[in-house]
């Protein structure tokens, strides 16, 4: 029998109970659960416990205030412009993590770094890095975080070929070093022998084989081509720069590189998170972008369900605090214990309209998600919330 804990109650399969948590268990036919877009669901802000606060985002790093809709007023920019976390993880194995390391991370676009270590936040800005393209898709690398870097060309107008010494040529792959807290670039436009005007659109790391697809368009045609390698060291081990003749590069076909990437149904999803989302019945429309623990790409899983909009969610383990969550824009969460086998459920605190929550990770006890104010493809205020998981749910 499933038990799902809801504040310090707990609740049996087949039975419901209110408290500042509305939440239900095992997907049992008939049973109430806390759903996204469930406007009467209670969320912590409810709690008498004081177990949030929030944060928002400047051009020079991040500040406390009392609710994301009171931070200051910013003109909007296009989202691969903005200041905003981008991509968050954790760090793949407990084996990487010690008790006064760091074992989270997100990459604040145009900004730097945050490092994580329980309620400990830190930001390493690199105006080198950041400033002049777009960072995204944090992986991991033997346990080292690395990103890549990319530039809208239908949004980025002034991109600056001017790199630094330690960039000479156009980086693509990055990795931050958790000891010396810098960044350093890995493979460059130089490496995968791409001219620097074209684009790297998108990367895959499956822990064997890295892939990416190579964009290169003129006034009359836009093309794609596929390039592969398979390192034998780990990339962070030949910082900071990788050497041309280290690997091989090879092209491979369009399929190939999607066969990597492109979503799954649901029912194909892991157990473990089918098993977090038990609760979810089948006839939502949900489409879920899941770390698996491992440090390498995410993968997304998408539920049919009634054929409407999906409900969009982010989920991950957080191998380093035995946790698995899973969380929707709307700041529904699960979580499960994977070491005393518990569930949670929750609601992150109602946002403002036009605002979604977008990334997250979990340091200690420690959860920390992003908030977005958003309208289409522009972005306004950002910033994040930290949330102490043991205060909430007194485990």
């Amino acid at each position: 029998m499933k038990k799902i804990r809801a504040g310090k109650l707990i609740i049996v399969s087949g039975v419901v109970i209110l408290s500042f948590l509305l939440t239900a268990c095992g997907g049992k036919k008939g049973s109430s659960v806390i759903l996204p877009g469930d406007s009467q669901a209670e969320d912590i802000s409810s709690s008498k416990s004081k177990s949030h606060s929030w944060y928002y985002f400047t051009d020079n790093g991040f500040y406390n205030i009392d609710l994301p809709q009171n931070a200051p007023l910013l003109l909007t920019k296009a989202w691969t412009e903005a200041v905003r976390i981008s991509t968050a993880a954790n760090i793949p194995s407990k084996e990487y993590a010690r008790p006064t390391d760091t074992d989270a991370y997100a990459v604040v676009n145009r900004l730097g770094i945050l490092a994580l270590n329980g309620n400990d936040v830190r930001l390493y800005q690199d105006k080198a890095i950041f400033t002049g393209e777009t960072a995204d898709s944090l992986v991991f690398s033997a346990g080292t975080p690395v990103f890549c870097l990319y530039r809208s060309t239908f949004f980025n107008e002034g991109f600056s070929t001017n790199f630094n010494a330690l960039q000479q040529s156009r980086p693509f792959l990055v990795q931050f070093n958790p000891v010396t807290k810098m960044c350093y670039p890995l493979v460059s436009y130089a490496n995968l022998n791409v001219d620097e005007k074209n684009q790297v659109s998108g990367y895959f790391w499956d822990g064997k084989v890295w892939a990416c697809s190579i964009k290169s368009e003129s006034e009359n045609y836009v093309q794609f081509d596929y390039l592969s390698w398979t390192p034998i060291v780990p990339l962070t081990d030949l910082s900071p720069a990788l050497n041309k003749d280290v690997f091989l590069f090879y092209q491979i076909t369009e399929g190939e590189y999607r066969r990597l990437n492109t979503p799954q149904m649901y029912s194909s999803a892991p157990a473990e998170l089918k098993d977090l989302l038990s609760a979810i019945p089948s006839s939502l429309c949900m489409y879920i972008v899941y770390r698996d623990g491992s440090g390498t790409s995410p993968k997304s899983y998408y539920q049919e369900g009634n054929g409407a909009v999906p409900v969009n969610a982010k989920a991950a383990i957080a191998p380093a605090s035995s946790f698995i969550a899973a969380m929707f824009e709307d700041g529904t969460t699960y979580l499960k214990n994977t070491d005393s086998g518990e569930f949670y459920a929750f609601r992150l605190p109602k946002l403002p309209g036009g605002y979604k929550y977008s990334e997250f990770c979990i340091s200690k006890d420690v959860l920390l998600a992003s908030w977005e104010e958003t309208d289409f493809y522009k972005t306004g205020r950002t910033g994040f919330i930290k949330v102490d998981l043991k205060t909430l749910l007194d485990y």
